[in-house]
């Protein structure tokens, strides 16, 4: 899992390159910082996997 306020084209390709199992890249707005969305967003993506991260 990846939550950062700068995902690029870079960042993705890195992900698909080195990281076989699935992933997720999340951009979380630098101003405001986490947030319940962002929060239920990771929750949706652990239940839908094996819940391994």
């Amino acid at each position: 899992m990846w939550l950062d306020d700068e995902i690029t084209e870079a960042d993705r390709r890195f992900v698909r390159t080195h990281h076989p199992a699935r992933a997720l890249l999340h951009r979380v707005d630098p101003y405001t910082g986490l947030t319940e969305a962002d929060f239920a967003v990771v929750h949706r993506w652990l239940r839908e996997g094996d819940g391994s991260v």
